[in-house]
């Protein structure tokens, strides 16, 4: 006889609240850049290293094909009882260069060192990452790109509307660093360039997933005991999109055959759980478009089926359609303010679906202010989420003290009503923070 659970302690149910905050966090940090796509041509080719690629500062590092990055953080909860959360040092190392000629290199990998009282330390010590390492090579019109990469789709930052290719790293709940977030994974991707616009053509070959809290950290709230083995689908993802830029705008079709990022979970006769590979087809539409100081985002996709559970942890398969619109608006050269909004939609839901409501609704209020010539950067955001209902506020300040060396502050305040809220385990998570990055 199978168990009947409360929606509170659905696992898919947290972790897609989870990474829908996750993913809301970001949204300071590319507001306004939107704008600045459209004076690129994306018509023609651009061998540059696309969404990864270096931040060189300075004229050593331009000529510099390396880049090496060394950060220490630090943040502490401050609600009683206060404790150290992170006590961590890392070291980055990118590179990225031309050789021969039509091809380039690409390398962007980081290794972590958990120190002290850290919440990752017993569980993991350390933790080393590889962004990307791949090779690209150009003829005429036409790019590839072979190796360990992420494939950002979609213009959303809230929620993997279209961004539904590369996989994220939770395991961090206020990491706030969409390069960071991104899992790479090993694909081979295509494209086109021509006056019709862009085509590009992936495939993956072994498909990644979402990364959560290991046992023993301060996120981990897994109540399942797994079977080793997972099920499912075992088959390739494969893509194309087309994207057509114009003036001061521009759309993007995209349709996909993924495996998704989740896992779905299925209650067994003896308690435990079988973690199954679920695939899906994917289609999409994204534009974007600037209005003189006001830049409109949208995008759309349908999922058909995604998997869900009922009250027994059974999985149950609906279409999901997906819908998001943004507003930046640049009051001055210095002042940015945005509001975004993601709608959710489960169809055909009946009340067998558990954990999961028919509509799920989140909105995004930002503003970003930069001072002292660009040099300090002071970012405020506040996102709410429904029918479950949670609150997030956070306040990220960065200020570059020359060109090597960056401070950065962050405060995050997490306040949820319901314990059907991905929140709801971490609400007293009241959290201030501190970076020291020197980049050579």
């Amino acid at each position: 006889m199978l168990s009947t659970f409360p929606p509170s302690i659905f696992r898919p149910t947290a972790q897609a609240s989870l990474r829908f905050l996750l993913a809301a966090s970001l949204g300071v940090l590319s507001s306004g850049y939107a704008a600045q796509a459209f004076a690129q041509d994306s018509d023609a080719p651009d061998f540059s290293m696309g969404d990864v690629g270096l931040d060189t500062q300075g004229a050593d590092a331009i000529q510099s094909p390396t880049r090496i990055t060394f950060a220490q953080e630090a943040s502490y909860k401050v609600k009683d009882p206060g404790t150290v959360v992170k006590n961590r040092s890392s070291l980055q190392v990118e590179y990225a260069k031309h050789v021969l000629d039509n091809f380039y290199v690409q390398f962007n990998g980081k290794a972590t060192a958990f120190l002290g009282s850290d919440h990752r330390r017993e569980a993991e010590e350390t933790d080393t990452r590889v962004a990307s390492a791949y090779i690209q090579g150009s003829f005429g019109q036409t790019s590839f790109r072979a190796g360990v990469q992420a494939l950002p789709w979609g213009e959303s930052i809230m929620a993997p509307i279209t961004d539904e290719v590369s996989p994220r790293d939770n395991r961090e709940l206020f990491n706030f660093n969409l390069e960071e977030l991104r899992v790479g994974q090993g694909m081979f991707v295509v494209d086109h360039y021509s006056t019709a616009g862009r085509w590009s053509a992936f495939w993956n070959p072994k498909p990644s997933f979402n990364k959560y809290p290991e046992r023993g950290t301060a996120y981990f709230f897994d109540p399942f005991t797994y079977r080793g083995a997972r099920e499912g689908d075992n088959g390739t993802e494969y893509g194309v999109s087309w994207r057509k830029n114009f003036e001061s705008s521009d759309i993007t079709l995209m349709a996909a055959s993924l495996i998704d990022n989740d896992y779905a979970l299925r209650m067994n006769a003896d308690g435990t759980v079988s973690r199954v590979k679920e695939r899906f087809s994917m289609a999409g539409v994204v534009f974007t478009r600037a209005i003189k100081n006001f830049v409109i985002r949208g995008e759309a996709a349908l999922k058909t089926p995604k998997a869900y559970n009922d009250a027994s942890l059974q999985i149950v398969k609906k279409d999901a359609i997906d819908v998001y619109l943004g507003v930046d608006y640049r009051y001055s050269s210095s002042l940015t303010f945005s509001v975004e909004a993601v709608n959710q939609h489960i169809s055909g839901w009946n009340d067998r679906i558990a954990g999961s409501p028919r509509d799920r609704q989140s909105v995004l209020l930002t503003m970003t202010k930069t001072l002292m010539n660009d040099d300090l950067t002071i970012n405020l955001l506040n996102f709410y989420n429904r029918p479950y209902r949670s609150n997030l506020t956070i306040l990220q300040t960065s200020l570059k003290w020359d060109d090597h060396l960056t401070f950065g502050l962050n405060a995050v305040y997490p306040h949820a009503n319901d314990r059907r809220n991905g929140l709801w385990n971490v609400r007293d998570q009241k959290q201030i923070s501190l970076k020291v990055q020197y980049s050579f």
